[in-house]
């Protein structure tokens, strides 16, 4: 039974994050079923944690079999926002003239945030997504990473700061992104 509560918890923000890095639905639900059925494996017959390790040490599985499929396939386009993005945004209009206008911005700063965060080494782009894009806390980052609170910390410090060089550079402030 808890097995099921956990998946039925966990499934729609582990597939959200996983979605967001590979971009490829197919290869997200592949990941997702292997990182349930790493867990299951691992804790069939053993004690089983609270939720929230166990919800932890899910996204750390989900984070490394990423990190070997992009390995396993040279994949290095990760994006922060995925395609709901166009609902988050407020239409400026009723009109489909002005949908089609808000579906391109919504596209627009997917390819910029995608850009901007592949000039990051992994683990940033982890602590990035899990941080504004999952809305996890500092302590929960660290256990993903397998990092201290602070060191958390200071690598999100790194990483906006970065993002924020990155986007100078092209003209484009990634601060307005990064508010959570």
């Amino acid at each position: 039974m808890f097995f099921e509560k956990l998946y039925n918890k966990n499934k729609d923000h582990l597939f959200s994050f996983i979605r967001r890095s590979v971009q490829d639905e197919s290869t997200a639900l592949d990941l997702l079923q292997d990182t349930f059925l790493n867990f299951f494996k691992h804790y069939s017959g053993k004690e089983l944690p609270d939720e929230q390790v166990s919800r932890m040490i899910l996204f750390r599985i989900s984070r490394n079999l990423m990190i070997n499929h992009g390995k396993s396939y040279y994949q290095k386009n990760v994006a922060l926002v995925g395609e709901e993005t166009s609902s988050l945004f407020g239409s400026k209009g009723q009109g489909p003239e002005n949908q089609v206008l808000d579906e391109m911005e919504a596209q627009n700063l997917v390819k910029i945030i995608s850009e901007l965060l592949s000039t990051l080494p992994e683990e940033q782009k982890t602590a990035i997504e899990l941080r504004y894009s999952q809305g996890c806390k500092l302590e929960e980052i660290a256990s993903v990473l397998d990092l201290s609170v602070s060191g958390v910390s200071r690598l999100l410090e790194r990483a906006e700061k970065q993002l924020l060089q990155e986007g100078k550079k092209r003209g484009i402030q990634p601060s307005s992104f990064l508010k959570s």
